[in-house]
């Protein structure tokens, strides 16, 4: 049945603000479904063909004559939103989450398990299937990476660092004696060198001495060449001397003459040098009498000069004197100058301390006026102010009072306010003890909730402890067989680099796990 429509938007908002007074929050999460408008896309649930749909007569809540414009809800839209509607209290709402959550859990496990199933299941699948040539070669590198990865885990363990110290010692020794035997074939080869060296020294030691006597041998016939050649050299040489001690004589003869010679002409110079000596001594003697003459014209034409400058002084002398008689004398003037001017200055000094006086008295008699003026201003200055002053404390007191009494309304109305706000506190502290109360409950569930799990865990941690006990017992017998094949590998490598059995013994008894 069509539901009709309003008549107008008037009467529907009279309607509301009529019940607005009425409305309370009912669910802060609530919310309102738009197909209750009229709202022109519909949901997916709008789609089903065999949708139900339950018809509402909205006729009590419509106007006569109102157009009709109705909306069909189906039945499942209906039946959710009254579920949405309904209220749940807290622990409703907590055991709901606390059934979502394991709705959750186990659907998730339910995934985790058909994942792993299908992985297992495609696992089988390619193991089934036959690999081709690239795949062969991947797991053939794949392979020689883990056991490359392997040994070198292996090596690292304590037991196999042991064994390659026990390797390493057998190498060393046998190489050791290796290098002895090397060692002693190596001097015996340097023996036999050495003799087979000294032999050939005393072969050539021989050779030497032979060889130095036939030069002694030469050495002295050469010894008696030279002395035959000297004797010769030192006859030539003493002819020598002859002849330069002769032609040295005859030298000497020449120089006696020459010397002879230089003393006869050193005399003639001598006898010259004298004369000339007289010639100058006559020169001077008639240059000194000149230079006398002379000196006696200097010392006229010097004392004429004197005469003339003393004549010059005097003059001089007379003219200053007549000079400072004519200073004194204008100075004398200009001193009784100015005695005649002080006297004048002195006259017109007094009559301006007569005119000064006159002044004084009127400026005094001007000052009392004006101090008596300003003492009349400051009186009439000080009345208004002390007016003023009078006035002032007045409106003061006033507002003094006018304060007190805001004081005393503005106290009253904070009285009433503190009580308000006391009340208003206490209801809040009684609900927040409430909810406070509701925490501590669920609080203790939790913790209930949580020793139980823990009780369980430790349970299951008992169960894996002794399940992991087992394990390494197993991992233990496993890596002590692995040892013992590594062991026989070091020693299979030892055998296959020579070294003797004395030093393969200790490998050998080596015990693993010590």
């Amino acid at each position: 049945m069509p539901v009709p429509r309003p008549a107008s938007n008037a009467g529907s908002t009279a309607s509301a603000r009529s019940n607005r007074s009425t409305y309370r929050t009912v669910a802060k999460n609530s919310s309102v479904d738009e197909t209750l408008f009229g709202n022109d896309q519909p949901k997916s649930f709008m789609s089903s063909k065999n949708a139900q749909v339950e018809v509402v007569d909205a006729s009590p809540f419509m106007g006569k004559g109102a157009e009709t414009d109705a909306v069909c809800v189906p039945t499942a839209e209906l039946q959710r939103m009254r579920e949405a509607s309904v209220i749940l209290s807290n622990d409703e709402i907590l055991n709901r989450k606390k059934s979502d959550k394991a709705a959750k859990e186990k659907s998730r496990a339910a995934s985790i398990a058909r994942k792993d199933k299908m992985l297992r299941m495609e696992e089988e699948r390619k193991k089934r299937v036959p690999p081709s040539e690239t795949e062969q070669l991947k797991l053939e590198k794949d392979q020689s990476t883990l056991n490359r990865a392997q040994f070198m885990l292996e090596e690292e363990l304590d037991d196999v660092k042991r064994m390659n110290q026990m390797m390493l010692y057998s190498k060393c020794v046998t190489i050791r004696d290796a290098q002895i035997e090397e060692k002693k074939h190596v001097m015996e080869e340097n023996e036999e060198e050495e003799r087979r060296l000294d032999l050939m020294m005393e072969i050539e030691r021989i050779k030497a001495l032979e060889a130095y006597e036939d030069r002694e041998k030469k050495r002295a016939a050469d010894r008696l060449r030279g002395a035959e050649i000297l004797k010769k050299q030192i006859e030539e040489r003493a002819l020598e001397r002859q002849r330069q001690e002769e032609l040295r004589d005859q030298d000497r003869q020449q120089m006696l003459a020459e010397i002879e010679r230089m003393k006869e002409e050193e005399l003639q110079q001598q006898y010259e040098k004298r004369l000339a000596g007289r010639r100058l001594l006559e020169e001077v003697a008639k240059a000194n009498h000149a230079q006398i003459e002379r000196k006696k014209m200097i010392m006229h034409a010097e004392k004429e000069e004197d005469d003339r400058i003393a004549v010059y002084l005097r003059e001089k002398e007379l003219r200053e004197q007549a000079d400072a008689e004519e200073k004194e004398r204008i100075r004398r003037e200009r001193e009784l100058e100015v005695a005649r001017l002080r006297a004048q200055q002195e006259k017109a000094a007094d009559k301006q301390a007569e005119l000064d006086e006159l002044r004084a008295m009127r400026a005094q008699e001007a000052y009392e006026r004006d101090w008596r003026e300003k003492e009349k201003a400051e009186a009439e200055r000080k009345l208004a102010i002390n007016s003023d002053l009078a006035q002032a404390r007045e409106q003061q007191r006033n507002v003094k009072m006018k304060q007190l009494a805001d004081l005393a309304r503005m106290e009253q109305e904070d009285f009433y306010r503190v009580i308000a706000a006391q009340r208003e506190q206490e209801e809040q502290d009684r609900q927040q003890q409430m909810q406070q109360s509701h925490i501590r409950r669920n609080h203790k569930e939790e913790i209930l909730n949580q020793i139980a799990q823990n009780d369980e865990g430790r349970r299951k941690g008992r169960a894996e402890y002794l399940e992991e006990g087992e394990k390494l017992r197993q991992r233990h017998k496993e890596e002590k067989g692995r040892l013992e094949q590594i062991k026989d590998r070091k020693l299979d490598e030892l055998s296959v680099c020579g070294v003797p059995a004395k030093y393969r013994a200790e490998l050998e008894r080596k015990k693993i796990g010590d």
